[in-house]
C-alpha cells in the first residue's frame, strides 16, 4: 500500500529483521525481535525501513479484538505523517479481521503519539494497567 510522502506500507520480512530492530531498540533499550511471524507491518521508503506497527487481533467470547504494539518511527522521518499512516491502516486491518476495537497502551511522556490516537479517535480509557512478567519468577513463585 502506498501511504504518505512516497511510503510503502507492507507486511515486515525476514530482510527487514535487523532495521525493525534498531527501531525497536527506540522503544526500549531491552527490546529484541524474538518472533518471525509476528503481525506487523513496516513504512518503507527508498528501500530503508522508516517506521513499523504491531497489530495482534485475537479471538475472545464476544468476538475479535486487537492490540497495537511496536509504533515507532525513525528520529529522521517523524512529523511527515508515517506514524498516521501506519496506525490508519493498522485500523482497516483490524476492521476487516472484524475486530470490534483496538487497545493500546501509551506512556504520559509520549506525548506526540498520545495526540497522534487522540487524533484518529481513540479515547483514553479510566483502567488499570496491569502485568505479569513472565520471564522473572512471580511473587508466589518466590515463596
Amino acid at each position: 500500500m502506498a501511504g504518505a510522502g512516497g511510503i510503502t506500507i507492507r507486511p515486515w520480512a525476514g530482510r527487514d529483521r535487523e532495521q525493525v530492530q534498531n527501531l525497536l531498540k527506540l522503544l526500549s533499550e531491552d527490546a529484541l525481535v524474538k518472533s518471525e511471524d509476528a503481525p506487523t507491518y513496516v513504512a518503507e521508503r527508498d528501500g530503508r525501513v522508516v517506521g513499523t506497527v504491531t497489530l495482534c487481533v485475537f479471538r475472545t467470547l464476544t468476538g475479535p479484538k486487537a492490540y497495537l504494539d511496536h509504533l515507532v518511527v525513525a528520529p529522521d522521518s517523524r512529523r511527515r505523517g508515517i506514524g498516521r499512516a501506519l496506525v490508519e491502516y493498522a485500523i482497516e486491518k483490524a476492521r476487516a479481521a472484524g475486530a470490534s476495537r483496538i487497545d493500546l497502551t501509551a506512556k504520559s511522556e509520549k506525548q506526540p503519539g498520545r495526540a497522534l490516537y487522540r487524533s484518529l479517535g481513540f479515547q483514553k480509557r479510566d483502567t488499570a494497567s496491569f502485568r505479569l512478567n513472565l520471564t522473572e519468577p512471580t511473587t508466589a513463585a518466590r515463596r
